[in-house]
């Protein structure tokens, strides 16, 4: 996966405690000229990338946040924007949230605790109610993360119905496997596989109560093509990474070698990440590959195909027919839709699928058994 990372802006209100950026460039306000970002684009000579993240401190105090979104549009497929908690307001006041809503992948709240979170609940559901859904709250976990307060957190989030992130702050590492031995002691908490890559970061789903939350743990080395504009406009790898480039410097060699170097976050320190994928396959041939799998359990869970998708982050219209194909293939039904009700319809599994997916939960304990014993 490709990612490219913006910082339109080091100006904010200083509020937001998880901010890694105040500490590198203080809050004098410098501003990404947009010019970095169309000598970025000559350079990469029609390359796009799989995903931006516009990233804190507030890109909305950015005065040309509008011609920095038409270029990232232009660069990458899908854009997810990140804001802190204490900056949600001026989001609402912006007047900029249909214009954003048509552009970004995701509004993500960076949520630094959990008094700021309830003194902000009464915006996210006014933000919601003017039908702007793709909200995601991001959650950090830092190395003296409080246990008790991220439990609450995702609690507050479960109840607004946002999409969950627990993960570190960018570009640092995070205290996964402590947060990890402590979900183990509770109950009604069931832990994933791994099953991609997030934010450069190895993701996984866990479920409190069957509902999905993404845990990022150790950074993506593998095939990591990122790049990292900061405020000044001088390109890089990432903040780690030297050399950094100023956007009047650039050239297509340069991002080329930015681009296939390894990670920094790797360096040093190897660390493996198993990534098993659970898959079957009948005696015809015909298989059931592991991200159905992984979306027939979100469908049995939230009995909603398009919230299983929209948990994923994958499109529903792709799946839904690659589910007919499967049908077709297998000659037996996998899903049945219930319109009508409370909810206004429901999607639940056949007989069939139930049956392949307590399989599935089978040998996935097994997996997760022999890699912790």
């Amino acid at each position: 996966m490709s990612l490219l990372v913006i910082q339109p802006s080091t100006k904010c209100d200083g509020s937001c405690l998880i901010c890694p950026w105040r500490e590198k460039f203080g809050c004098e306000g410098v501003m990404l000229p947009p010019l970095a970002l169309d000598i970025l684009a000559e350079n990469l000579n029609g390359f796009r990338f799989d995903e931006c993240v516009i990233i804190c401190p507030n890109p909305f105090f950015h005065p040309k946040i509008d011609a920095i979104l038409d270029k990232t549009q232009e660069l990458c497929e899908r854009i997810d924007m990140f804001v802190p908690i204490s900056g949600l307001k001026n989001v609402a006041r912006s007047g900029q949230l249909k214009k954003i809503s048509n552009i970004i992948h995701a509004l993500v709240i960076l949520v630094d605790s959990q008094k700021a979170m309830t003194s902000s609940v009464q915006t996210i559901k006014n933000l919601l109610s003017f039908g702007f859904d793709n909200i995601e709250a991001y959650i950090p976990l830092g190395l003296s993360f409080d246990f008790a307060e991220i439990l609450s957190l995702i609690g507050i989030c479960r109840r607004l119905g946002l999409r969950i992130t627990v993960g570190p702050r960018f570009y640092e590492k995070a205290p996964t496997e402590e947060f990890l031995k402590k979900l183990a002691k509770r109950e009604n908490t069931e832990v994933g596989l791994h099953y991609g890559v997030k934010y450069m970061y190895h993701a996984l789903k866990i479920f409190f109560d069957d509902y999905p939350v993404t845990l990022l743990t150790s950074p993506s080395s593998e095939s990591c093509k990122a790049l990292y504009v900061n405020p000044y406009g001088n390109i890089s790898k990432c903040p780690h990474s030297k050399p950094s480039i100023g956007y009047r410097h650039l050239s297509t060699e340069h991002l080329r070698k930015m681009l296939f170097s390894p990670c920094p976050l790797s360096q040093n320190t190897i660390q493996l990440t198993p990534k098993v994928k659970v898959s079957f396959v009948t005696q015809d041939g015909v298989e059931i590959p592991s991200d159905i799998m992984e979306l027939l359990e979100l469908i049995s869970q939230l009995k909603s195909f398009r919230a299983a998708c929209k948990a994923l982050g994958v499109s529903s219209s792709t799946y839904w027919e690659r589910i007919k194909e499967l049908e077709d293939k297998l000659g037996v039904s996998i899903l049945i839709t219930v319109r009508g009700g409370r909810k206004k319809g429901i999607t639940i599994l056949t007989g069939f699928a139930r049956n392949v997916l307590e399989e599935y939960r089978k040998v996935r304990e097994k997996v997760l058994l022999s890699l912790h014993t």
